[in-house]
């Protein structure tokens, strides 16, 4: 049983509407759409990318600033715009060519491996930062500092994340010589998107199920 003091009954904070499609506009949809834009306005690829990745870097920046804390997903998008970036500059042969998209993935993979060595892992800086206002990001830095079971959640999740996002690039990379190109590039987008798609919706779930436990427990 959890002591009163131990954990807080207060429900964790919701990201706000408003605020979640800001974030997830400025870090992602927007740096797409400029790529999209400028490469059929004929841009090359490395500055269309490099103009894309002004916004993430912009909110990055202005976020530090304003709240000092990380915009992660920002840092997400950048990271995988780097490695767009040098996949466009050094990738020349097909296989590689073919292998970019997991290479990205599997890089935002190590990514959230990496950050367990950290402070505090990738996935307590996403949902304390995306879509948060500064009391929704104060709560979940004092369920940090007091929850110990609210750590492990943090670094749990972290965890599974990696894991499941290098198994899959290291899956697509397996499956480029056992797929014919033309069956290839469809197979490959719906396993990254289905898996984001899948891991977001599991760690919603998970990650309610933990906490409502977690307040059970400190209410009896």
């Amino acid at each position: 049983m959890l002591e009163p003091a131990t954990m807080s009954p207060a429900p964790s904070p919701r990201p706000r509407r408003g605020a979640l499609l800001r974030d997830i506009g400025v870090n992602a949809v927007v740096p797409y759409v400029t790529y999209l834009l400028l490469r059929h306005l004929g841009v090359a690829v490395i500055p269309a990318l490099a103009a894309g990745a002004v916004f993430p870097a912009g909110a990055a920046l202005v976020t530090f600033r304003r709240a000092g804390r990380i915009d992660a997903l920002g840092v997400i998008m950048l990271v995988a715009t780097g490695a767009s970036m040098i996949g466009a500059l050094l990738f020349t042969s097909p296989y590689l060519l073919l292998a970019k998209g997991s290479l990205i993935t599997g890089g935002i993979g190590v990514l959230f491996l990496g950050s367990l060595a950290a402070q505090r892992p990738l996935v307590f800086h996403l949902i304390g930062s995306t879509g948060q206002d500064a009391s929704g990001a104060a709560l979940y830095d004092t369920l940090w500092n007091t929850v110990p079971p609210f750590r492990t959640l943090m670094r749990r999740l972290t965890l599974a994340w990696g894991v499941v996002l290098i198994a899959e690039a290291t899956l697509r990379l397996l499956l480029i010589d056992l797929l014919p190109i033309e069956v290839f590039l469809p197979v490959s987008e719906v396993m990254w998107i289905a898996v984001f798609a899948g891991m977001t919706a599991w760690s919603w779930r998970y990650g309610a199920r933990r906490m409502s436990a977690l307040r059970s427990a400190a209410s009896d």
